[in-house]
């Protein structure tokens, strides 16, 4: 039965973790959270913290209503606090079923607190459909490494550890347990509906494959193990390629990539985005980056979007960023430098020391000259900034403060008409 493997986990688990004190159980009312979170209960004495549950309802079936009141007397009974959260799901890429975990996830991050984790009820066939189902779609490594037993969850007050205690035992346990105990759970509906593909794999393509392999399940599932072994060595991999790759402006060098093998060039590009939290391309887009980017010729400035990310080439190297809000056009605003200046996209400008009357800050528009503090002529800023080797969409985004129609100082640079000046800074946009 579960009871002493689920021990076992969360001991080993909350010792490696003491800052944890409240364990919150992700309660959908199924089969699956129904006994994780009676056999959480049940030990709660000898774990010595808190337990809490949380239920999303997300409206999509008639029987939702219904489902969230099962689940606050479930609560009630067992004497735990319920946080119910009500949801909208508006799938707006991928499936109906993608959309309702996006939702669920961020209601499960907008609740938890520090000194919380997070416990989902994910099992061993669980594992298997997942690890099946990204097999039907082409993963890689990280994909049939599937759901991992212990990772972390973003949440407001940084982290918090997301663990999946059942994971390594079959539904056949977990229905064994329920019936021992006289547990009552509620049925979901779409559950059986055959055209969704995770229920497909579940309900025809598993059963028959397991009628030949038995053990099908379990071997998937240790399949998921040996990925997740793999990826943890790409990782390490990855993180001492980076060392030399990666300079402290996260900008990755391309003469340095492209002394790596192919894969290993393609191993770091998704090592420098997962970093920094950017959706990793595709095979198709991954293989356009490496044709159009990072085999363009020096000079050139090519641009890759995709959601939430573009990635740019400047010299040599490749940058990545959240994709630039378009600044309005001719726009342009009197600034004495005592108070920050909230600029057109959410950026805040500041200066160390008041600025001449009559200040102006605005942004390029070309054609501007700096006479720089000590030098007798003017140069054009177009050459000034590429000689500091700033990126051409760095350069347009850049705060002029002109006094006079003269341009006085560019911001975020060494560049200023005054060498006793103010010198001006930025907050980044949030």
């Amino acid at each position: 039965m579960p009871e002493r493997q689920l021990q076992q986990f969360m001991e080993a688990h909350l010792q490696a973790t003491p800052s944890v004190r409240r364990l919150v159980v992700g309660f959908s009312g199924g089969l699956d959270s129904t006994v994780l979170l009676h056999a959480v209960v049940q030990l709660a004495p000898v774990l010595g913290v808190e337990i809490a549950a949380v239920h999303v309802h997300h409206g999509l079936s008639p029987q939702a209503d219904a489902w969230a009141v099962h689940v606050m007397q479930v609560c009630d009974h067992l004497s735990v606090p319920l946080m119910a959260l009500r949801v909208r799901v508006t799938p707006t890429h991928g499936s109906l079923e993608e959309a309702a975990r996006a939702a669920r996830r961020e209601a499960f991050v907008g609740v938890l607190q520090a000194g919380d984790a997070l416990l989902l009820a994910q099992h061993q066939d669980d594992q298997a459909e997942t690890v099946l189902f990204r097999l039907m779609r082409g993963a890689g490594v990280r994909g049939l490494a599937a759901m991992q037993a212990a990772s972390e969850l973003p949440a407001a007050s940084g982290t918090v550890p997301l663990w999946r205690p059942l994971l390594g035992l079959p539904r056949s346990r977990l229905l064994a347990y329920a019936i021992e105990h006289q547990l009552e759970w509620i049925e979901d509906e779409s559950n059986a509906d055959v055209r969704h593909a995770r229920n497909f794999l579940r309900h025809e393509a598993l059963p028959l494959l397991e009628k030949r392999w038995p053990s099908l399940s379990a071997t998937l599932a240790q399949t998921a193990k040996r990925m997740q072994e793999a990826e943890g060595l790409l990782e390490e991999m990855a993180a001492e390629m980076a060392l030399v790759a990666i300079d402290a402006q996260q900008r990755l060098d391309i003469n340095v990539l492209q002394s790596f093998s192919m894969p290993r060039q393609r191993l770091l590009l998704r090592y420098w985005l997962q970093q920094q939290d950017f959706l990793l391309p595709d095979e198709a887009l991954l293989q356009k980056i490496m044709d159009e980017v990072v085999a363009a010729r020096t000079d050139a400035t090519p641009l890759l979007a995709w959601t939430g990310c573009e990635l740019r080439r400047y010299r040599e190297h490749l940058y990545v960023m959240s994709p630039l809000l378009a600044l309005p056009e001719g726009w342009q605003c009197r600034w004495d430098g005592c108070r920050p200046l909230l600029l057109p996209d959410g950026r805040y400008l500041y200066a160390s020391l008041p600025l001449p009357p009559d200040s102006v800050v605005r942004f390029r528009q070309g054609g501007e000259r700096l006479r720089r503090a000590g030098h007798e002529h003017s140069a054009s800023l177009k050459r000034l900034l590429q000689e500091r080797g700033i990126p051409p969409w760095c350069r347009d985004r850049l705060p002029l403060v002109f006094v006079d129609e003269v341009l006085y100082a560019v911001a975020g640079t060494d560049l200023y008409a005054n060498a006793a000046g103010a010198r001006l800074s930025w907050t980044p946009v949030e």
